[in-house]
């Protein structure tokens, strides 16, 4: 057996070469990156074009025409429809339609290439006919010349023809596939990557149908060249464009939050892709895409730690003498084996919230004055008012006397319920575990209920989180409640909704309640019972059930009231937290 060195086979080796190294690299990084099957594919991908670029070789160098016939036949009809399948199994899974990769689809594929081999195994010619061997050249290319060489002058068959119109219709199904996807995700994918991907489909149908029309000869056959640019194209787009490591993986988590600045980052810590709304935050340049993110943040302080730790916190901005608040989330993106890709940063605007808690703080500030007037001012006259008068009572048995007894009673109540309300208003910042019944017990031992009787329904290692003096106040005030507004002494309970871990099994919200046998409340009374200076019982200053609500309202809970089981009055409290086992 002779050999011969044509044009081409320099081209081909170097197309073998930069295969063989991208196939290489591929299962480095599949091995190192995760098993996806997107990059599975490319590497099937990849072993095709190889054994491809081996063959063009082998039919290159030889001279004996059965053997150049062989090597065609084998390249079009195991190796073409090889790298049609791969493209279509690469296209499947990158646009998430995966569901059309299994053994079924498999099972076609491989029958098809199985049923063609065999097919040219009974006849030969089937695809193409021999017409014997044709003398070319020499020639000079780039200062080298290559001598006489022989070729295979072959005749397409119908069947080639209609195999080959098969091929492409795959080939053109796998394009459709990938361009819907480009399209419709074109905003959080390189233009780059979209190049390249086209490039890449492209590549083996266009030249493919060159040869299809007549326009090259069949022994001038380029699509050995076209296989090589179509690994170069994926290849780009893969491992320059992180095509299979971070914007498919990340897209649907950047487009749910574009209300807020979003970037996404990959593994090397480079903006890949951002929202209109982060760009705009930043002031970022045009060419954005590919900064790193130390540059991308600079008008932030310190902003490393967002993209080097996962997690949670604050930063302020100032612009132009103004400080923006915001919180930061910084979540890692993870391929299917869970190996980090990149990072995603979602900033949220708080700066009004900053500002309302300011404002807050202020109004706290001022009830805390207000207390302190109330406490100190107000009570300080009235403890005269009161000495002065028990004397006169002393000197003067007067009904009078005893009226205004009463009556400056009535206003150091006044002075204690609107002390209370000043203090129970402000927000609660801190709360600790707190036993419920032993809480309900101690308020029983404060409260002015003489005759009246308590029972608590449940154990004592029910908790909840609350602050412990205002919930105290809460059971104060109920207890007091119940014992003013009934004539006889009545029977107050306190017990929780749903089980004993304060869980309904509708999983609604529960909490505990206080209810007593007395005279109830009408319906009609029922919103307007928890009214500042609303009472219903002479001598009461109708500020105890407005004082319960703002604590409730402090701790984040509800209140309601409704009629007990035994005819009177039941306090709803609901929303509140319940301790853990592993908290207590």
């Amino acid at each position: 057996m002779t050999f011969q060195l044509q044009p081409e086979v320099p081209v081909f080796v170097a197309i073998l070469l930069v295969t063989a190294s991208l196939l290489l690299y591929a299962l480095r990084g599949y091995h190192r990156r995760g098993q996806t099957p997107e990059l599975q594919a490319f590497i099937v991908l990849l072993f095709v074009i190889c054994v491809w670029q081996l063959t063009a070789i082998f039919i290159s160098v030889i001279t004996v025409p059965e053997l150049i016939f062989v090597g065609n036949n084998i390249g079009n009809v195991l190796l073409v429809p090889g790298l049609a399948y791969s493209l279509a199994w690469f296209s499947l899974t990158y646009s998430g339609h995966t569901a059309w990769v299994n053994r079924w689809t498999a099972g076609v594929a491989l029958a098809t290439i199985g049923g063609v081999a065999v097919a040219v195994v009974l006849n030969p010619s089937l695809m193409l006919v021999s017409n014997g061997l044709t003398t070319q050249g020499p020639v000079t290319i780039a200062g080298v010349t290559f001598t006489e060489w022989v070729a295979l002058d072959l005749t397409l068959q119908p069947a080639f023809r209609l195999y080959q119109l098969y091929i492409y219709l795959v080939m053109l199904g796998s394009g459709v596939i990938v361009v819907r996807y480009l399209l419709k995700n074109r905003g959080e994918i390189y233009r780059g990557q979209a190049v390249a991907l086209a490039v890449g489909i492209g590549a083996v149908p266009g030249v493919n149908s060159l040869l299809f029309v007549g326009i090259l000869p069949p022994e001038w056959n380029l699509t050995h060249v076209s296989f090589g640019v179509t690994a170069v194209a994926f290849a780009v787009a893969i491992f320059r464009y992180r095509l299979l490591e971070v914007a498919p993986v990340g897209r649907q988590q950047l487009v749910e939050q574009l209300a807020d600045p979003v970037v996404m980052l990959d593994d090397h810590h480079r903006v890949v892709d951002c929202n209109p709304a982060a760009r705009e935050l930043v002031g970022a340049p045009e060419n954005w895409r590919g900064m790193a993110a130390t540059a991308f943040f600079a008008p932030f302080p310190d902003p490393v730690g967002w993209f080097t730790t996962a997690g949670s916190g604050e930063t302020t901005l100032s612009e132009a003498g103004t400080e923006r608040n915001f919180t930061i989330d910084s979540v890692p993106i993870e391929n299917r084996t869970s190996t980090q890709t990149g990072q995603l940063i979602r900033l949220h605007e708080i700066t009004e919230q900053k500002a309302r808690e300011r404002q807050l703080r202020e109004q706290n500030e001022h009830l805390d004055e207000f207390a302190s007037i109330v406490s100190h001012d107000l009570r300080s006259p009235l403890n005269v008012a009161q000495g002065r008068l028990k004397i006169a009572g002393w000197e003067c048995d007067s009904e009078e006397i005893t009226e205004a007894e009463k009556a400056l009673t009535r206003m150091e109540s006044m002075i204690d319920d609107l002390l209370t309300m000043a203090r129970t208003s402000q927000t609660i910042d801190e709360t600790e575990p707190v036993g419920l019944a032993s809480a309900a017990r101690t308020a029983w031992t404060y409260s002015d209920v003489d005759d009246c009787t308590l029972q608590v329904s449940f154990p004592e290692s029910i908790k909840i989180h609350a602050d412990r003096d205002r919930l105290l106040q809460v059971f104060e005030n109920l207890y007091g409640n119940a014992a003013e507004h009934n004539e006889t002494p009545v029977t107050v309970r306190v017990g929780v909704l749903g089980n004993e871990r304060l869980t309904t099994d509708d999983g609604q919200r529960s909490g505990f309640y206080v209810s007593d046998d007395g005279t109830g409340i009408a319906a009609d009374d029922r919103e307007e019972v928890f009214e500042s200076g609303y009472t219903a019982a002479s001598g009461g200053t109708g500020f105890g059930l407005a004082i319960v609500q703002d604590i409730v309202t402090a701790h984040g809970w509800e209140i309601a009231v409704c009629d007990s089981s035994d005819g009177g009055a039941r306090f709803e409290i609901t929303g509140v937290r319940p301790v853990a086992d592993d908290e207590t």
